[in-house]
């Protein structure tokens, strides 16, 4: 995944989130490219994403309480909606250490979050700055 500034939510915190995000799903596919499946290095990258996604969502969600967002529990039920589907799959390479799960949660990734941070994101992105978040 390569950041775009078409990509940029307008709140320079939540899109330096979204870029580390971005280097986060890189690498789960530079283990996949190099076929390097070692339990410890799939194991940390699986660990930062999710950490990681866990701070993002927190953030925004922050921010939808914060400022009566009203679409947070829309935006919300989609966050859930996400980490059922990449624990789904990190329960599937667990019990599986099929190395091809980790090339389709990479793209499961790529594609979610191009189409979240485009669609999804970028609706609040008027609201916050109405109230002053940038």
């Amino acid at each position: 995944m390569t950041w775009k500034e078409e990509n940029s939510v307008g709140v320079e915190e939540i899109d330096n989130q979204h870029k580390t995000l971005m280097e986060l799903i890189n690498e789960l596919f530079a283990i996949y490219s190099n076929k390097q499946f070692d339990a410890n290095h799939v194991e940390s990258t699986f660990k930062k994403l999710a950490d990681y996604t866990d701070h993002h969502f927190s953030t925004e969600e922050h921010y939808f309480n914060l400022y009566n967002y009203p679409k947070k529990e829309e935006h919300i039920k989609i966050h859930g909606q996400y980490r059922e589907k990449v624990d789904g799959m990190k329960k599937e390479y667990d019990e599986k250490k099929d190395p091809n799960i980790l090339f389709k949660l990479s793209n499961l990734l790529n594609e979610w979050w191009t189409w979240h941070i485009n669609n999804v994101d970028k609706e609040y992105t008027a609201y916050f700055h109405a109230n002053g978040l940038r």
